[in-house]
């Protein structure tokens, strides 16, 4: 029952029905890591939840009137604990890979929406729907140390949220973060005296100066019905968005100086070459997180796609081959409903790293295709030598000794299409991947748990060598046999094993 939980909370929620079969005064709660601790209840013992670095994931409170029954039951749930430990890590790096999608896009916004208004408006517009808030607003200061309402999202009952309205600076939560100049977040509203209601739904506040070079330029403040919508990794991704909206709203105001004063000093110019510096590397970073693929730490589809685009080049103008492998895990459907998609996460992760380690040369170019499937390019590489390598990874996934019940095999396999083409003005990389994608289904076709050239695709006989049992020039190889060739780049010589 608990390998089929699709989540942390459902994991504990199984496990407490499976508790109160027993016992129907036991209680079992997850407390996230960043809510404090407390006194708790003198029938409360909590489990601390670690990954192996040592980093506090949550913790698990157990509730039971008696002493000795609660020390009784945590002896018996720390065994089970690595598991539920297992749920969190994969969810907070869902939860990083999510939150890192919301910089792209908002960086987006911020460095290519010419119209200020227009830009923060779409900023305050994502975030309320990103995190299904109550209300969400921008004000920033004027010239003369007024405060206007620039952007708004959602609703207020005491607060007109037409942008170019004067804006009270000096109470409420408003007043509070300004003075303190510094982030400030409230989980329950109704225990802050200084809140003043916006939105009767609002339950968390969340406020953010928007700052450069000390200076306050602005205030963003968002209002939840739910504290769960401010985690402390949400918090800091705000924080950073909120400097990238500073130095976007510093960099506006010197230009719109720059325009009214037709002239430039050395001390602007110095200044925009900061800001330009600091926006490049911070587009540079976001750029390198929208190639890369959260869960295994290879390239993603986008960042496949420019790869094979520049390989593609290259090999043009060289008039080498270009190889390309097409990777796909065998039965991973069944894999994901017998063991969820935890486990399916943690079994794409170690699939990957197998695939990369397995892979010998630095100019190969390892992507997650999509899914369960990887793709690999191979540059400098033909079709024999890319069959080869296709059979030393097939190899590689078996020999890894994943369990896969639901696997004839009863582990986790790959069947994998290779092909190779010399690329010229005749022919496009679409041509590539359409070969790679043939063998990828002829493996499938023939049985998975191998590695196979489209048929058409494979090379002709070295002269001297016998022919195949059947007469045919299909050409495989699969997890149980040796690779088939020589790569001039490092990869080792053997001969080839083709299945009946």
């Amino acid at each position: 029952m608990l390998a089929r939980a699709g989540d942390a909370a459902g994991w504990v929620r199984g496990l407490a029905r499976a508790l109160h079969a027993n016992d129907h005064r036991v209680q079992l709660a997850l407390v996230p890591a960043e809510q404090p601790a407390g006194k708790g209840s003198l029938h409360t013992l909590y489990l601390r939840l670690r990954e192996q670095d040592g980093a506090v994931l949550g913790r698990l409170a157990l509730q039971h009137p008696d002493a000795d029954t609660r020390r009784a039951l945590a002896a018996r749930l720390r065994p089970l604990l690595p598991a539920l430990v297992r749920h969190l890590a994969f969810e907070r790096v869902r939860a990083r890979a999510g939150l890192a999608d919301l910089l792209v896009d908002l960086s987006h916004v911020l460095l290519y929406e010419d119209d200020l208004q227009v830009m923060l408006g779409g900023v305050v517009a994502y975030l309320r729907e990103r995190f299904s808030l109550c209300l969400a607003t921008l004000i920033l200061r004027e010239r003369d140390g007024s405060w206007l309402l620039r952007a708004a999202a959602g609703n207020s009952h005491n607060f007109v949220l037409v942008p170019g309205t004067p804006w009270p600076g000096t109470i409420g939560l408003t007043g509070k973060a300004l003075r303190l100049q510094r982030l400030l977040y409230v989980p329950d509203v109704r225990e802050e005296p200084e809140y003043v209601q916006g939105n009767a739904l609002t339950r968390a506040e969340l406020l953010i100066p928007i700052k450069h070079g000390g200076a306050v330029l602005g205030l963003l403040n968002l209002e939840s019905p739910s504290a769960d919508s401010f985690a402390a990794a949400v918090r800091e991704v705000l924080d950073v968005l909120a400097d990238q909206i500073g130095g976007v709203l510093h960099l506006r105001l010197l230009q719109q100086q720059l325009a009214d004063a037709h002239r430039q000093s050395r001390a602007m110019a110095q200044e925009l070459a900061r800001l330009n510096t600091r926006l490049a590397r911070s587009n540079r970073a976001l750029d390198k997180l929208s190639r890369t693929d959260a869960l295994t730490g290879a390239e993603n589809r986008r960042g496949f796609n420019l790869a094979l685009r520049a390989a593609w080049q290259t090999a043009r103008r060289a008039r080498q081959p270009l190889g390309l492998l097409l990777i796909d895990i065998d039965h991973f459907k069944a894999y994901n409903d017998r063991y969820g998609h935890p486990a399916g996460d943690a079994c794409l992760s170690r699939v990957g790293a197998v695939t990369a380690r397995t892979l010998r040369d630095d100019d190969n170019v390892f992507a997650r295709y999509g899914g369960e499937e990887f793709a690999v390019l191979l540059p400098g590489v033909e079709a024999r030598c890319a069959l080869a390598i296709a059979g030393r990874v097939c190899k590689a996934i078996a020999a890894a000794g994943i369990d896969h019940a639901g696997s004839p095999l009863r582990k986790v396999t790959a069947s994998i299409g290779a092909a190779s083409v010399v690329p010229d003005a005749s022919v496009s990389a679409r041509r590539l991947v359409e070969q790679a994608d043939r063998a990828l289904y002829r493996a499938k076709q023939e049985g998975r748990d191998r590695a196979c050239l489209a048929d058409g695709d494979a090379p002709p006989a070295r002269p001297g060598t016998p022919a195949q049992a059947n007469g045919s020039r299909r050409t495989m190889v699969s997890s149980r046999s040796a690779p088939v060739a020589t790569r001039a780049k490092g990869h080792s010589a053997s001969s080839s094993t083709a299945r009946k």
